[in-house]
């Protein structure tokens, strides 16, 4: 079963300001942000472009925010090191019923895991 729509549009809309918030200040060359829907959620992705360039010339999935029908909880991952299609919990905040919380963090990078090379 999928997410409530209701819930949905939520996750995408804060993402969507994130990025946007995110791109007003950062320079390309030193990546731009942006996410991918999921039936569920949303991937962040951080998107790498020469300096010479406007076209991107890599993307690199940063995190992925999933609701848990189970848990009632929204969930933060990470992708694993060596394999950006597996995924691994955010050990510093790795559910919440909270969005609010996991966006912030992914917004934040407090401990700078997301958004930093």
């Amino acid at each position: 079963m999928g997410l409530v729509s209701l819930l949905q549009r939520q996750v995408e809309s804060r993402a969507q300001l994130i990025c946007k918030q995110r791109n007003q200040s950062m320079p390309a060359e030193l990546g731009k942000a942006s996410f991918e829907t999921l039936n569920n959620g949303v991937v962040f992705i951080k998107q790498h472009f020469l300096l010479d360039s406007s076209h991107c010339d890599y993307m690199n999935p940063i995190a992925k925010v999933a609701w848990n029908n189970e848990l009632n909880q929204w969930q933060l991952f990470m992708p694993h090191d060596s394999d950006s299609e597996q995924w691994i919990p955010y050990p510093y905040l790795a559910q919440s019923t909270d969005l609010t919380a996991i966006m912030r963090e992914i917004d934040k990078d407090p401990k700078e895991m997301f958004w930093h090379d």
